[in-house]
């Protein structure tokens, strides 16, 4: 189960590399049109173009990477509690040093990039900076993560005697957490209580709870879940082959009822019902064979190294060609693929160069965790 596990994991590393390629698309189509159609070029003119559903397609297509990653981390942190159902703080406290220096590390580099930019913050604003990881999108899931493993050992025992009050709490939260963020897209009015709660950024756990709570649920229970989900596997992945169409119309659906041409995508109800059923599919067929087993493994236990890593290397790969060959912008799902391409390869080789030079592979950890 290790290996289908880290094999998930795997397929979810492709999926980030493929969603922030697509959003980098997107900040080509709408952001950097001047670049390559002139400066009479009309912002958001390319909306519901080819290039534009064929990005929005590969972004709902891969929506589910995050709950996976979170749901691999439930797993795991209940398979480290074992047959007690407890984790000992230690635990947790080497789990978290696992963390913290290559967040540092990767984190510092972000921010020097912002600083290169004329971005700079108080010292107190770095601070903020590392505890919410808004010195880019995507570094908020390692606050978010942490923030999992240090309540991991008040879940461990309800994970695994009290599993049905603990997910149906789990899916309350985060259901009245996306349906108040729905509201706001809509612009509704709507009561301050619900406001704030829409207002909860990605980094705070209760956003995402589900997916480590689901994870460690199933990590405890696991003979019972297989069992279920072996005989249900073909209507789980009906269920999801018709929600990826359906996503895609519902965001649509969201952005028009907002009256702005674009908003920051948010997961919705139907992303995590879509979620659940990727994920449970996979259980499903855990009879089925795994291709490129070896090769997806492997990425999915370097997943969290590559995740830190990809971010500086799709944006210096973004800003480079909007310098040196502005002309590719114009091709977005072209651009998108290779801003994703080079933001895995990058770290990948990183990763083996450092490994194979003894006066710095023992910085690895520190580098990659």
């Amino acid at each position: 189960m290790v290996r289908r596990l880290l094999y998930l994991n795997g397929l979810a590393v492709l999926g980030v590399m493929l969603f922030h390629g697509a959003g980098w698309g997107f900040v080509a189509m709408f952001s950097w049109v001047e670049r390559y159609q002139g400066a009479t070029a009309v912002p958001f003119s390319q909306l519901n173009t080819p290039a534009y559903y064929v990005l929005r397609s590969v972004e709902q297509l891969v929506v589910a990477t995050i709950p996976a990653f979170l749901f691999v981390s439930g797993y795991f942190a209940a398979f480290t509690a074992g047959r007690s159902g407890s984790i000992s703080w230690p635990t947790v406290w080497a789990r978290v040093k696992k963390f913290v220096p290559p967040y540092l590390f990767w984190g510092i580099i972000a921010l020097g990039m912002l600083a290169a930019q004329g971005v700079i913050f108080t010292p107190l604003g770095y601070v903020v900076s590392f505890l919410t990881g808004n010195m880019t999108p995507a570094y908020y899931y390692i606050p978010l993560i942490i923030q999992f493993y240090v309540i991991a050992p008040f879940l461990a025992p309800l994970a695994k005697n009290h599993w049905r009050p603990l997910l149906l709490a789990a899916v309350l939260v985060q259901l009245t957490v996306q349906l108040a963020q729905m509201a706001v897209i809509m612009g509704m009015e709507i009561p301050t209580i619900v406001g704030s709660i829409a207002a909860f950024p990605k980094w705070f756990f209760p956003v995402r709870i589900l997916w480590f709570v689901l994870g460690m649920i199933v990590g405890f229970h696991l003979s019972s879940f297989k069992e279920t989900l072996a005989r249900w596997k073909w209507a789980l992945l009906g269920l999801a082959v018709l929600l990826l169409p359906l996503g895609i119309l519902e965001w649509e659906w969201l952005v028009r009822q907002s009256g702005r041409p674009w908003v920051d995508h948010r997961e919705t109800v139907l992303d995590s019902v879509y979620a659940i059923a990727l994920i449970f599919t996979f259980f499903g067929f855990d009879q089925a064979k795994l291709p490129s087993a070896k090769t997806v493994g492997d990425l999915g236990s370097k997943a969290f190294g590559i995740y830190l890593a990809h971010i500086p290397v799709m944006e210096v790969v973004a800003r480079g060609t909007y310098h040196v060959a502005p002309g590719l912008l114009a091709y977005q799902v072209l651009f998108a693929l290779l801003v994703a391409l080079v933001g895995l390869a990058v770290p990948l080789l990183l990763m083996r160069l450092m490994d194979m030079l003894p006066p710095i592979r023992r910085y690895y950890n520190y580098v990659f965790g």
